[in-house]
């Protein structure tokens, strides 16, 4: 995936400098890499919603002097993905409406997940996740932010995460102190951002507050040309297409679970000893419901 990499990297390095039409093109391609694999130069600039002239122009900015060259970087990165990703991807592309409209709905949206999961979990976002889990583990408090649609991934990290470490901060903004949780952030802690399209105000303010104080930035989020993956350490990038009318997050509440989960794995006897003292306290303050045990004469 070479020639495919450099290309992807050259376009995230450029954004800032492209004109507005070729932003929206290149945007377009990060965010579907298929489509460049799959369709022709029309058909992407008409997905794109841009005329086939801004994409040659993208791609002369770029340094690739035809289409075909850099589509057959795409094609090839396609054709190194496990085949199921690649026969899932086509698939999709040529499946037909179900005449029965609530049926279809539900399996759109079942392939909708599970095809946006399963991109999310190819070997290039797994190493994403390592490397996210590395700045995790050496930060001295790990701030967490999603705000609207994108706070269940962010509560989900942050809950998960204060049960084996005492150092984490939900930055939801509770009776007002969005700011104020954010104070103390500096460059020996972190900050995971969670959003997609469009960008909540207050999360693309934390992350800039957090840049400002030299703080590395992690984020989830649908795009590496999102405003808050601009100089992210990390950036997790999923999908949230779905059929229905509101984008999903599923994808990012299983990212932000995998992240938990490597960080679980990663500790050692210490986090199973704080996971212990944990439930030893939630036991004490009767935390959770417990059906009573059936009796000899209750029925089945």
């Amino acid at each position: 995936m070479g020639v495919y990499t450099d290309l992807r990297e050259k376009l995230i390095s450029d954004y800032a400098t492209l004109s507005p039409q070729m932003q929206k093109a290149a945007r377009h391609i990060l965010d579907h890499p298929n489509d460049v694999a799959l369709r022709s130069m029309r058909a992407l600039a008409r997905a794109a919603n841009v005329p086939p002239s801004t994409v040659t122009r993208l791609m002369a900015a770029i340094g690739v002097d035809t289409w075909q060259q850099f589509r057959d970087s795409y094609q090839n990165r396609l054709l190194d993905l496990p085949a199921s990703y690649a026969h899932r991807a086509r698939a999709l592309q040529n499946s037909e409406a179900d005449i029965h409209r609530d049926a279809h709905l539900l399996q759109s949206i079942a392939q909708a997940e599970i095809a946006n999961i399963g991109q999310a979990f190819a070997p290039e976002m797994c190493e994403r996740m390592k490397d996210a889990c590395e700045h995790i583990a050496r930060a001295r408090q790990v701030f967490v932010v999603g705000r609207g649609a994108a706070y269940p991934a962010a509560y989900q990290f942050a809950y998960a995460y204060r049960l084996f470490n005492e150092n984490g901060v939900l930055v939801d903004g509770h009776a007002g102190a969005f700011g104020d949780q954010l104070r103390g952030i500096g460059p020996r802690d972190v900050l995971i951002a969670v959003g997609a399209r469009p960008y909540i105000r207050d999360t693309v303010r934390a992350v800039a507050f957090a840049r400002k104080q030299h703080c590395p930035v992690i984020a989830v989020c649908d795009s590496d040309v999102a405003p808050i993956a601009v100089d992210a350490v990390a950036k997790l990038v999923v999908s949230d297409s779905s059929p229905s009318f509101f984008q999903s997050f599923t994808t990012s509440v299983s990212v932000m679970q995998a992240l938990v989960a490597l960080l679980v794995a990663r500790g050692g006897q210490k986090v199973l000893q704080r996971i212990a003292v944990a439930e030893e306290q939630l036991a004490a303050f009767d935390t959770y419901h417990e059906e009573a045990a059936p009796t000899r004469n209750s029925r089945s």
